[in-house]
Formats: structure tokens, C-alpha cells, sequence
């Protein structure tokens, strides 16, 4: 050991540098070799038994070996992924070997009642279609995502997969089961005593050829997670996007990088306020209409422009700050991107292609990334029409951009529609921009009863102070309108709790009732009603019931994703919550404790009359407009910091 330490001590910095390098490799294979000889005890069914974090020991089957760790089924049925170090194989007289327990999949909140009957020794199977992880490319047409028909066994193993094309024909079923009872690619053969599938049409389907088989209609959670494992393992498998793999001819992806580079000198991030200031895209011959384009880049960093086919996928986006925010899974909706990435983030495969044919990019910060997530965040290979649709888009924009009617249009000034035509290999198209985005007619469209719902959003987005007025008049025939609905005359209160929603989400939350989110929601329940509204808490349960009515209103007059969103906090806890506030005076505020001296509010306030009670509050005072359109702009710095 002194001999080592006497070499490393004549060795330079760079000598170091390369020997730390080294170690911390040979560390890294030794653990991985070490891992591999554990993994290799183990294959799906062994029995193993193991300690918990508790010190209680558990035992249980092998799902399946992952790469770092062993998938199990304990024997009360709980999933657990152990490392294979802590784990001891559990040996029976007969080889050391033992047949698998029957377990039943259906667990925890997602048991459903048809399959909760499965326990004891019955085998319950999960079948239904998933899709693949990744895009079939090289063929002819577009590249496409195939879907997988699987079937998982009572202890989770995967024992059948088959990959179906959109163009293939359907699925023969009965064949499908016959082969996994048979010849099962894991596990003993056998059939099961019934199977689980998330579709009526293929359980009724299979009933009539396996009558001795109970099949139920129910969720397939195993399956969500099965698509995800696959994700997680193969998913980032592919090759390396390149624009020569996209199919276009190297003179098409030349003109997009051209675009590209002059929309990114253009700097539309300095002169749209917001992302949420939208531009109409509509592009008759790529089958593009009243498309919601944004500008990203405003807060000085991740410049871009980002493209929702729909207007309804735009909604969804703005809503996964708050989803995070919350600690919950993220709703992405399918979008297509054009960022501007600085050269040591784009991948080594694609910088030599670009520089191999020489297309242009305006700065070593600014190489175009064309990117087309779906909703599980798989990206979708890039195609020609891609190239082509964000080359007219860039160009139309770089020149819309140069309108001070377009520009003023986005500050609630005057609306802009420009029209440009540009020659492309398969034509002239025509590209059409629109601003402020045409909410009115496209909710219309889309089946919303009238224009109140989008003219409170054109109103939150395309003005840079809010009308206070306007959005009273709008609020009042909201309000109106809910009443009068199926969901408003179910709770038959005047005294409704909706229009203090919409006066706190203006006054308070710097948005209209049309954009709250959940968190701001909250908000207004547990803190600001509690402090400003003279109401017993007692009463937390009505006000609960009617802004339960009030969104499920909204969403069913405005397809509002905003209210379904809301709805799921006014659960059964949200009423516990809102009482437990509304009865705390240290949330009241300075006017509610005042009025309450004396009265010993709200332990004992006066006889309540028998009429339906209105909540009373106190309409803030308007700013004046400078500092409205100061907090505005805060308000919106942070949402943009959250997207």
C-alpha cells in the first residue's frame, strides 16, 4: 500500500484525474458483475424470503428480475421491488424448487367488487392492449406506434405478447387465449379460473368459447404499470434523431433550418408578452385549423414555439405547474415543439449531421430541436410534413412579426389576420395567423352553449389590466346561466357559493373562474373565505356541495378541464378542511374579527334565519390600474416560471 501511495504522489494532476476515472469505472463494473451474479439466482417463480425496513420478514414469489432489482408478490398480495442482495431463496425437498402461490392482482384502492371475489386459490388473469414503446420507422407511410395485446398471470408474469399494426388485421382472441393457456412463455400451462379486461366487447367475445372461464369488465391496473416498466426499460433504446432520418429531401430540411434561424432573429419572445397570448394557426392544406400556437422564451431562457392541434390540449398543458406543484402525475397532452438548444445539448449524431450538409443555424446557442411528445412522453418520430409545417409557421410568423397590428394585437389593442403563401416541394401553402386567438367562435364550434366562458379567458390573456367591469357583467350572466342549469336548480340556493369563486379567482388569484387551478382553488377555500366571509362553519358542507355543482356545471356546458380539474379537491376531506378553517379565528381576518367581538363568533352566533343564508363579503376596492398591471405581470411571471 506504501508503494501505491509512493506512485501516486509523483503523478501530475492530469495523471490523477485519469486514475480516478479509472477507479471509479472498475468500482462501477465490479458492482454491476457483482449484481449480475445475484440477479442470476433468481427467475420468475422462485420462492425468497426477505427482511423489511421494519425487520419484519416477509415471503413471497419472483414476479420477474429487473436490472437492479427483483420484482415480488408477498404473500398478502403486496408488490415489493428488492434488491437481490437481501434476498434468500426459499428451498423445497423437491430440487429446491417450489410452484408459485395463487395470488389475486387486484389490490388497494383499485379493487373493483366483480374482482375482488378472486382470492384463495383461484388464478386471475389480466389481459387487454397496451401501447409499445417506441415508433416503427423504415417503412412505408409515417412512422407509427403498434400496440401490444398482453396477458399477465395470477403473480404477474408476462406469459403472452403480441404486436398489432393499425393496418393489420384484428386480432384473432379465442386463438390468442388458447395459445397463452397452452404454451405460456413463462409460468405452468393451464387456464385460469377467470380473466380481467378493461373492454365488454372482448370478454363477451371470449365467453362464448371459454365458458368455463369467468371473465369481468373491470380495470387493468397491472397493465397501466406494464406499459410503464417497458417504457422505463426499453423506451430510451432507439437511435439518436437525426433530420436526414426524418425521410425529407436535404433541400426541405435546408429550408426549415433557414426558417428556423430566421424566426430565432426575429425574437418573437420579445415582443409577445406571454405564452399564453395565442396566435390561430390554420393551414388548409396540412390540415391545420385554428391551431394554439405559443411563444416560449419570455422569461429568457427556453426560447421556442410550441403547436396544440386543439385548442382543448393548450388548457391541459397550462395545467401541469399546478399537477406538480401538488405532487401528482402531470397530464401531458400530445404537442410539437421547435426549441432553440445551445450546441452541447443536442446529441453528438445530430451536430455531424448538420454540419455534413451544412444547413444553417443563426448562433451556437440557437441549433432548431423539432420534438412531437405524446401524452405518455414518448416522442414521436419527426416526418417531411413536420419539416414542412413548422418551416411555413416560422416563416409566417418572422413576417407577422414585422406588423405593428400584430404586435399591438397582443396587448388588447387590435386584433391582426395575416395570410402568406409560400412554395413548398408538394405546393403552395397558405398559412393564416390569427390574433387574439378566435376563443369565441372555436368554443362554439366545439359545443359551448354561449361566448361568456371565452370571453372571460380572451379577457385574462389579451389585456394587460383585466376589465373590472366587464368581468362583473360576465360573472353576473355566469352566474345566471348556473342557476338556471340542471346542476344549479339540484342545489335550489340562491345564495350561491359560485360567485364568491369568481370574485376571489379576479381579485385574489389574478384569473378568471375559466383558468383557476386546483391549488388557487384551495386557496380561496381554506384561507381567504375563512378570513373575509361571515359564515358558520357549519355551513362548510353546502358551500363544498354547491362548488361541486357550480364545476360540474362548467364542465359540462364548457368542456372545462380547469373545472374537472377543481372538481377532483372537493372531495368528502375538502368539507373537513373548510370547516376546521372557517372555525379557526386565527385565519379570520382584520374586518371578520371586529364584526365577531362580542358575539363569540363562530362558536355561538345568533339564531340563523330559516332562509337560505347569503355569504357576505367585501368586495375589494380596484387598484389603480398601474398597480394592477404590476401584479398582473408578476402573476404571470410566476406561471410561466411554473410551465
Amino acid at each position: 500500500m506504501s508503494a501505491l501511495q509512493s506512485l501516486l504522489d509523483d503523478c501530475t494532476q492530469d495523471d490523477l484525474s485519469l486514475i480516478n476515472a479509472y477507479i471509479v469505472e472498475r468500482a462501477k463494473q465490479q458492482q454491476a458483475a457483482d449484481r449480475a451474479e445475484q440477479m442470476a439466482r433468481f427467475r420468475s417463480g422462485d420462492r425468497v424470503t426477505f427482511t423489511d425496513k421494519q425487520g419484519k420478514q416477509v415471503n413471497a414469489v419472483v414476479v420477474r428480475p429487473n436490472k437492479k432489482t427483483v420484482t415480488l408478490r408477498s404473500d398478502d398480495d403486496r408488490k415489493w421491488n428488492v434488491s437481490p442482495e437481501l434476498l434468500q431463496k426459499v428451498e423445497s425437498a423437491d430440487n429446491g424448487r417450489k410452484e408459485p402461490i395463487q395470488l389475486s392482482l387486484v389490490r388497494d384502492a383499485r379493487t373493483t367488487p366483480e374482482a375482488a371475489s378472486a382470492t384463495g386459490h383461484e388464478r386471475e388473469w389480466v389481459a387487454g392492449l397496451i401501447d409499445a414503446p417506441g415508433y416503427i420507422t423504415g417503412e412505408a407511410g409515417e412512422p407509427y406506434r403498434p400496440q401490444i395485446f398482453a396477458w399477465m398471470n395470477e403473480i404477474g408474469q408476462v406469459i403472452r405478447l403480441t404486436l398489432t399494426g393499425p393496418n393489420e388485421p384484428d386480432l384473432d382472441l379465442v386463438q390468442e387465449l388458447r395459445q397463452a393457456i397452452d404454451k405460456p412463455a413463462t409460468g405452468q400451462a393451464g387456464a385460469p379460473s377467470h380473466i380481467r379486461v378493461n373492454d365488454a366487447r372482448q370478454a363477451e367475445l371470449l365467453k362464448a368459447s371459454f365458458p368455463s372461464i369467468r371473465f369481468v369488465c373491470a380495470a387493468t391496473p397491472e397493465l397501466t404499470e406494464l406499459q410503464s416498466t417497458m417504457q422505463e426499460e426499453m423506451g430510451s433504446a432507439g437511435t439518436t434523431m437525426t433530420y436526414s432520418s426524418t425521410g425529407a429531401s436535404t433541400e426541405a430540411i435546408g429550408e426549415f433550418f433557414d426558417a428556423a434561424a430566421k424566426l430565432y432573429r426575429a425574437k418573437p419572445w420579445k415582443s409577445i408578452p406571454h405564452d399564453q397570448s395565442l396566435i390561430s394557426v390554420t393551414i388548409d392544406a396540412l390540415g391545420v385549423k385554428n391551431a394554439a400556437l405559443s411563444v416560449m422564451g419570455q422569461m429568457g431562457q427556453h426560447f421556442g414555439i410550441i403547436l396544440f392541434d386543439q385548442l382543448a390540449k393548450h388548457e391541459r398543458f397550462t395545467l401541469i405547474g399546478d399537477a406538480i406543484h401538488r405532487g401528482q402525475e402531470p397530464d401531458y397532452p400530445p404537442h410539437t415543439f421547435l426549441s432553440y438548444e445551445p450546441a452541447k445539448e443536442i446529441e453528438a449524431d445530430m451536430r455531424k449531421d448538420i454540419s455534413r450538409h451544412g444547413w444553417k443555424v443563426a448562433n451556437t446557442k440557437a441549433y432548431p430541436l423539432l420534438m412531437s411528445p405524446n401524452e405518455d412522453r414518448i416522442v414521436r418520430p419527426m416526418t417531411p410534413r413536420d419539416l414542412t409545417l413548422f418551416t411555413v409557421i416560422a416563416e409566417a410568423l418572422s413576417y407577422a412579426l414585422s406588423a405593428e397590428e400584430f404586435i399591438d394585437s397582443h396587448h388588447g389593442l387590435s386584433s391582426s389576420k395575416s395570410n402568406q403563401t409560400f412554395s413548398t416541394e408538394s405546393g403552395p401553402v397558405t398559412v393564416e395567423l390569427e390574433t387574439p386567438y378566435p376563443y369565441e367562435k372555436v368554443m362554439r364550434e366545439n359545443g359551448a352553449p354561449d361566448s361568456i366562458f371565452a370571453r372571460l379567458i380572451a379577457m385574462e390573456r389579451t389585456r394587460e389590466v383585466m376589465d373590472w367591469d366587464l368581468h362583473d357583467t360576465l360573472s353576473e350572466q355566469l352566474q345566471e346561466k348556473y342557476l338556471a342549469s340542471p346542476e344549479g336548480r339540484a342545489i335550489g340556493n340562491a345564495a350561491s357559493i359560485s360567485t364568491l369563486l369568481m370574485s376571489f379567482s379576479f381579485n385574489y388569484m389574478n384569473c378568471t373562474i375559466a383558468t383557476l387551478v386546483p391549488t388557487d382553488l384551495e386557496s380561496i377555500l381554506y384561507e381567504i373565505i375563512p378570513s373575509k366571509v361571515m359564515m358558520p362553519a357549519s355551513e362548510a358542507a353546502n358551500m363544498i356541495e354547491d362548488a361541486r355543482a357550480f364545476f360540474s356545471f362548467l364542465k359540462r356546458a364548457y368542456q372545462s378541464v380547469h373545472a374537472e380539474r377543481c372538481l377532483s379537491v372537493l372531495t368528502d376531506e375538502a368539507i373537513v378542511r373548510m370547516t376546521a378553517a372557517m372555525d379557526n379565528p386565527n385565519l379570520f381576518g382584520m374586518g371578520k374579527s371586529v364584526l365577531s367581538e362580542g358575539t363569540g363568533f363562530p362558536f355561538d352566533l345568533p339564531d340563523i334565519p330559516s332562509e337560505p343564508l347569503r355569504p357576505s363579503a367585501t368586495k375589494p376596492k380596484p387598484k389603480d390600474s398601474k398597480s394592477r398591471k404590476k401584479q398582473r405581470a408578476a402573476s404571470r411571471k410566476a406561471r410561466k416560471k411554473n410551465r
